[in-house]
């Protein structure tokens, strides 16, 4: 019997076709998961198997709400998948509510002179901060600017959520879960914050499935 690795779950509606190509759902009641076979094996995610699941949840959420499960879940059986469904029935039921006509936002700050450097390092140009910013004067804090402006963008959101950075990264990042028709209205929020300080560059990128505001819980 062949293990079904889960892209992630959405309302049935009485649906029964796969949402995605080559994908197939499982359903429990209200609820469909939107799955495709694969070995039964310790998940090793390639980049080619995170575009896939990027590319399936992606077009999943261009016609309908989604819970994104996270890359790489597999089940043994279907019928592990569909006890599982059974025993969080009233959470995903609840979460689905809850994302339904909602979508992800991203923000990045960036000093601009961090990104100029970026580039031309990234080109064999060496780093060029001496050029873009004075030695003599105190260094941004972006962080502090950043958490400033995301406070104000909260009150466009419905759901809010830091982005921890990573060590090679520069900047400040925020996830933001939006009503779809706040959109635009968002878009234009980040433009005025950014033009608060033209030594920082906001970048908003989306809409997403709401990657950040989901929790799943596999437990024995």
């Amino acid at each position: 019997m062949s293990a079904l690795r889960l892209f992630g779950v959405v309302a049935a509606d009485g649906e029964t076709r796969p949402f995605a190509p080559e994908t197939r759902v499982v359903t429990f009641r209200d609820l469909a998961a939107v799955v495709s076979p694969t070995p039964y094996a310790r998940p090793e995610l390639a980049d080619g198997d995170v575009a896939t699941y990027r590319s399936v949840v992606e077009s999943v959420f261009a016609q309908r709400a989604i819970l994104p499960a996270p890359a790489g879940v597999v089940f043994r059986s279907r019928d592990a998948l569909e006890r599982w469904l059974e025993l969080h029935f009233v959470t995903l039921t609840d979460a689905l509510a809850y994302v339904e006509g909602r979508v992800g936002a991203r923000v990045h700050v960036l000093r601009k002179a961090d990104r100029l450097s970026a580039a031309v390092a990234a080109v064999g140009a060496g780093p060029v901060t001496s050029i873009v910013e004075r030695p003599e004067e105190p260094a941004l804090d972006v962080g502090a600017i950043a958490a400033e402006s995301f406070r104000v963008l909260r009150r466009l959101a419905a759901a809010s959520v830091t982005i921890r950075p990573t060590a090679s990264e520069a900047g400040a990042s925020a996830s933001f879960l939006l009503e779809r028709d706040r959109w635009s209205a968002f878009e234009e929020a980040v433009a005025e914050e950014a033009r608060r300080d033209f030594e920082l560059e906001f970048r908003v990128t989306g809409p997403w499935p709401p990657y950040d505001f989901v929790r799943m819980q596999f437990g024995r």
